[in-house]
């Protein structure tokens, strides 16, 4: 069968373009059927275009509203969220997009986010940056959930289907874990609204070419958003290469200039942000794709970590379900030659199934549900009941909304806190250690110990400013145990903190410490060498390659200053110092911590790669004999 898609004006066109029913060299039978596809597919366009009516407004905001007031009942910011806090804090006061001032270590992974709360709270002060982050996560989701509901409305009126009811999105709606994340202070919001976003505007871009650019240019956000959506990028991408193949042209052009626009466009942002990664932070990726081996393969974990997130809501009644509706449907408009709207409308979901897959093959994560939820919704996008017909909106629609009304009032995740497998009900976790059932900003967090313990860093940093340059060697506390003594020693100049402090959830620690303190992340999310470690075993995901302090005296303590018993013994600090001193990781160090120049940036270029790859092992002897020998 030959491949046919419909251009702006109805008329089929094949991959190249070419308008199938204005050539006189077909039979007959095919201008015939082609008229009535065209006349057909512009009463369609028609009906789409119209005004929604206000119960088709109920439709799509019905769905809004759940998740909405459930974020806000659920409202809470997370420990990790305060990273992108301190960072946001660092780049207004004039030190760049850094964790510690004065080395420039990418620690977050969603720029895009960190952009949009650095201008929200540069802007308007008086609003704190935590709840800016709420507000922001709770109109992003919204606004996704509302997109996807329109979207489908348009998509569902050109073929025919005058009553839609986007269930795919009241799914979304009811899950707990989605409301959980929607206020986190992370980044998950705004998938949501980028998502909806996206889709939205590939759909239009169907209709009209003249969005194809802006459309592509949307699409190509992913990246920034965060990096393991690329996925859901190249889909929505593929999508939109398949609209631009239809497109009608009045005179004949090359390929390469109907398709150099929105390639264009597609590649612009995520190509200037590798290229300032590289030129600013000398790495291919985010350190933290490092510290968290994002490359690395676990299935059996990963697969744990899906059911750890499918089960509790029996989310495989809806997906079953409604992935049969939609099979039938598609596999409708393709024989019927409607392919074009089959690759519209598969795209959100096959970039949430890859996005999936992707999730489970490295491990997953150690929060319940939260890398999941960008699958879960690209598959929602394009899950629809056709309220007109008597097969959808019988067993389909009533087991879906059955399933929707008991999710909604009865199934949560229970587990109480960090589970068997190291996944973590991370709200729960924190509500219980900061005895807050809201807890929002970093004043609600000061009954936990790692909020305490940050405010003692900043005035240890700040109260004595005649006794030098300091560092602590004593071992952080835990979120719920009590406060260490603080054991201070000497430390080397060559950094702009006061303070040089061991840490290991560096969230609300680091934000609560203040830009003073340098933090010694000990779990490697923002420690420039312990992210280098090569991970020989397996553990609790994301928490895997663990920096002893032996590495924290070696780089930053007096050769020679006497340490307390238990801390490090002479020869294993010497050989930590010798793999300090030895290329390449010496040659990054200086390249990260020393004032950027031009010359910097080529370097940063001509080395990023072995930079990049760099591994060794987390044993100071080891790691010595490795970069050294």
């Amino acid at each position: 069968m030959e491949w046919m898609f419909q251009a702006k004006d109805g008329s089929d066109c094949d991959l190249t373009g070419r308008v199938l029913a204005n050539d006189r060299s077909l039979p007959n039978r095919y201008r015939a059927r082609d008229q009535v596809i065209s006349h057909r597919s512009a009463a369609a366009i028609t009906t789409a275009a119209r005004p929604l009516s206000v119960a088709r407004w109920v439709l799509v905001l019905f769905p809004v509203v759940i998740v909405v007031v459930g974020g806000c009942d659920h409202r809470w910011v997370n420990e990790d969220a305060f990273i992108d806090f301190r960072v946001v804090h660092n780049l207004l006061g004039g030190h760049g997009p850094v964790f510690n001032v004065g080395e420039r270590v990418e620690v977050y992974t969603d720029p895009l986010w960190v952009a949009i709360l650095t201008l929200a709270y540069g802007v308007f002060r008086f609003i704190p940056l935590e709840w800016w982050s709420v507000l922001l996560g709770l109109v992003f989701t919204g606004a996704g959930v509302a997109f996807g509901g329109l979207t489908a409305m348009r998509l569902g009126a050109r073929h025919g289907s005058r009553a839609v009811f986007p269930v795919g999105m009241l799914c979304v709606s009811v899950v707990a874990g989605v409301w959980d994340f929607s206020t986190s202070g992370l980044e998950t919001g705004l998938i949501f609204g980028w998502m909806g976003l996206t889709w939205w505007m590939v759909v239009r871009a169907r209709e009209d070419g003249a969005s194809l650019v802006s459309s592509a240019l949307v699409a190509g956000l992913g990246v920034i958003i965060r990096p393991d959506l690329f996925l859901v990028s190249l889909a929505f991408g593929c999508a939109l290469a398949c609209v631009v193949a239809s497109r009608r042209r009045g005179v004949p052009i090359p390929a390469w200039r109907k398709y150099a626009g929105p390639a264009a466009a597609f590649v612009a942002i995520p190509v200037a942000s590798e290229l300032f990664r590289i030129a600013y932070f000398g790495l291919l990726v985010p350190n933290t794709a490092l510290a968290k081996s994002a490359l690395a393969t676990w299935w059996s974990q990963g697969w744990a970590y899906l059911v750890d997130f499918v089960h509790p809501y029996w989310l495989w009644i809806p997906m079953l379900i409604l992935v049969a509706v939609t099979a039938v449907r598609t596999r409708r408009w393709w024989s019927q030659g409607h392919r074009l709207d089959c690759i519209v409308l598969a795209a959100p979901a096959l970039g949430g199934i890859l996005n999936v897959l992707y999730v489970v093959s490295i491990g997953g994560d150690f929060m319940h549900a939260r890398m999941l939820l960008p699958g879960f919704f690209g598959l929602s996008l394009a899950l629809w009941i056709d309220l007109e017909s008597v097969g959808e909106r019988r067993l389909p629609l009533v087991a879906t909304l059955v399933w929707a009304s008991v999710c909604l009032v009865a199934l949560r995740y229970t587990e109480p806190g960090i589970g068997p497998l190291g996944i973590a009900n991370e709200r729960s976790y924190y509500v219980a250690a900061t005895g807050n059932p809201q807890p929002t900003t970093l004043s609600d967090y000061t009954n936990e110990a790692w909020e305490q313990y940050g405010q003692l860093l900043q005035d240890q940093a700040q109260g004595d400013s005649g006794a030098g340059l300091k560092m602590l060697v004593n071992p952080p506390p835990l979120a719920d145990g009590p406060l260490p003594p603080l054991v201070v020693v000497a430390r080397r100049s060559g950094f702009p903190e006061k303070l040089v402090a061991p840490t290991l959830n560096i969230g609300v620690m680091g934000d609560a410490a203040g830009s003073d303190v340098y933090i010694f992340d000990q779990l490697s999310l923002a420690n420039p060498v312990s992210s280098h470690f090569a991970a020989t075993t397996r553990g609790r995901p994301g928490h895997e390659k663990y920096a002893a302090l032996v590495w924290m005296v070696g780089r930053f303590g007096v050769p020679g200053e006497s340490l307390p018993p238990g801390v490090a013994n002479a020869r294993s600090i010497y050989d930590a110092r010798t793999a300090l001193s030895c290329q390449p990781l010496s040659g990054y160090l200086h390249a990260i911590s020393s004032p950027l120049t031009l010359g910097d940036v080529v370097s940063n270029f001509a080395h990023t790669f072995t930079w990049t790859t760099m591994k060794y092992s987390s044993n100071p002897l080891p790691a010595a004999l490795q970069l050294c020998y």
